[in-house]
Order: structure tokens, then C-alpha cells, then sequence
């Protein structure tokens, strides 16, 4: 079953799932202003997830009518589109009702999306990190980047910084150019973030006295990779944006938590694990998703 608003024309789209919770409400409110930023359509999409009912003693099975789905999917989308006209009017709103598994649904409208938003319930449990998560599977496996909307903003004032990790990978710059791009939308600055640890055979009680030049190497190692990623993708669209590097040791995800507490976004890469049921992300992105203070921007580097 599917169920489209009018067409409101061609362009990009920011797509957004919601489900009537409170969480989805805020995606809601992120996925508007994006939206309104990039001058695109706001496809607000509700997935009815119709369960098939039989009964042991009555036989036969029975499937809900599409009137009956509609009565209680409609007034979802209808107070999303007037939450998204409070938040900003100007934004053109285009509602989806279509029947499935949310997140084979919502991965199947990504397709057309330039930005994907939803919301979590939290990623804090191994079970909920690995098992059932739409925002997971999405974030691993959107041909969109994915904003993730934790459940509860632990920081009353954010500032616009955008965080991003840089690694030098393929995956890492394109998530340093949505930082950039982000930055530029919003008048914030970029903070670059970049991680470093010893190689296992440098770990020795020499290693580890203060200022080392294995540890200085590494620091320096560090500062390139960020220096060479932003050569690599930085534009003239991105001139007015302030870049910040931060080299730190120690693990990136808890790098990036750590710089990410305060900022509007933090944006990571991601390789994405598509070998298990496409569920799973990789570790510095889990690590960012699982103790999230605020939106977390996943991005995949363009196939080939």
C-alpha cells in the first residue's frame, strides 16, 4: 500500500521518517531546517507496518483494509506537516503513507533523497545497536548521508560548530566535505578531528614518557592527514568556513563524543558493514551513534 501527496516538483529532498513519537518530532524539526537550508522538499514519510492476523479457532487470516490503516497512519502525517509549517513555513512538504518494513521502506525512499533524518529511541544496548534499529540500518546502509536524532539533547546550548572525523580515508573526506558544506549553510566553523594511538610495538615504558618522539611523529602524522584531506576537498564554496584541527590520542569515537558534546553536528564516515544483513556499522561510527549527545551526520563515500 502506498498513499503519495500531490507532487510538489523536482529538486533535492530531505527525507524524514516519523511514527508519531516524540522522537521523531525532533528528527522532524532537524529534518525542516535542513530542508529550508538547502531549498528542498521535505518528504515527510510514515511506514504502516500491517502485521498479518489469524486466529486459531476462527481460521481464515485478515488483513487490515487500506481505510483502516489510513484512519490511524493520516493523522500522523498530519500533524507532522503542521509541526513543519510551525517550525518554518516556507518549507514545501510532501507526506508519504506506504505499508512495509520501516526500514526497507524508508531505504527504498533514500533512493531519491539528498539527505535522510530520523530519529532514535537511543543506541545505548548491544541489542539495539545490532538487532531491529532503523536508524542503524539506515545509517549503514543510506545511499544518503543519514542524520541520527538521539532521543534527548544533553546540551541546553549548542554552538554551530560541525565536528567531523578525518582518517585520510575516501570515506572520511566525503564526510569532511559535508561538514564543510554544513558550515557553510549554517556561518559555523568546522572542527577537524583527528586521532592518533602508538603503534603496538612502540608501547614501551619509553613510549610512554611524556613528549616522545614516537608521540610527537604520531601528533604530526595526525595534523598531515587533516592538512592533505582538506587540499583534497575543500572549494571556493567553502572559503568563509573556519577550520579548527584537533589531534588527539586515543580512540576516535570517544575523540569525537568527547569534541562533539557541544556542536550543532558531528559528522562521521563510514564504511558500513553490509556483510551481516546490512545492519551494521562500523566501529568509530557505532562508537559516535551509541553515546550521542546530539545529531550524528553518518556519510558513505559514492560508489565508483
Amino acid at each position: 500500500m502506498s498513499r503519495d501527496a500531490t507532487d510538489v516538483g523536482r529538486g533535492p529532498v530531505v527525507l524524514v521518517g516519523v511514527d508519531g513519537s516524540t522522537t521523531s518530532g525532533r528528527a522532524l524539526d532537524v529534518a525542516v531546517r535542513e530542508a529550508a537550508r538547502r531549498g528542498a522538499t521535505l518528504r515527510v514519510v510514515h511506514v504502516a507496518y500491517v502485521p498479518v492476523v489469524s486466529s486459531p479457532f476462527v481460521g481464515g487470516v485478515y488483513y487490515p483494509t487500506v481505510d483502516e490503516v489510513d484512519a490511524i497512519a493520516r493523522p500522523i502525517l498530519d500533524a507532522a506537516v503542521d509541526r513543519a509549517a510551525r517550525v518554518d513555513p516556507a518549507v514545501r512538504v510532501q507526506t508519504v503513507l506506504r505499508s512495509g518494513t520501516p526500514s526497507e521502506v524508508l531505504l527504498d525512499a533514500a533512493k531519491d533523497a539528498d539527505l535522510v533524518v530520523v530519529g532514535t529511541r537511543g543506541l545505548g544496548s548491544v541489542g539495539s545497536a545490532f538487532f531491529g534499529s532503523v536508524s542503524t540500518r539506515l545509517a549503514a546502509r543510506s545511499p544518503a548521508p543519514v542524520i541520527v536524532v538521539p532521543p534527548v539533547d544533553a546540551c541546553r546550548h549548542r554552538t554551530a560548530d560541525v565536528v567531523v572525523g578525518v582518517d585520510g580515508s575516501v570515506h572520511g573526506d566525503a564526510a569532511l566535505r559535508f561538514a564543510l558544506d554544513e558550515a557553510a549553510a549554517t556561518g559555523g566553523r568546522v572542527v577537524a578531528v583527528s586521532a592518533w594511538r602508538l603503534p603496538p610495538n612502540l608501547l614501551t615504558d619509553e613510549a610512554f614518557a611524556f613528549d616522545t618522539q614516537a608521540e610527537r611523529d604520531a601528533r604530526r602524522a595526525a595534523a598531515r592527514t587533516v592538512e592533505a584531506a582538506l587540499a583534497r576537498v575543500r572549494t571556493t564554496e567553502h572559503d568563509g568556513v573556519g577550520v579548527e584541527t584537533f589531534v588527539v590520542e586515543g580512540r576516535p569515537g570517544v575523540a569525537l563524543h568527547e569534541a562533539g558534546r557541544s556542536a550543532a553536528l558531528t559528522v562521521v564516515g563510514s564504511r558500513g558493514r553490509g556483510d551481516v544483513q546490512g545492519m551494521l556499522l562500523g566501529s568509530v561510527s557505532q562508537d559516535v551513534l551509541h553515546h550521542a549527545d546530539g545529531p550524528v551526520a553518518v556519510v558513505h563515500a559514492a560508489k565508483p
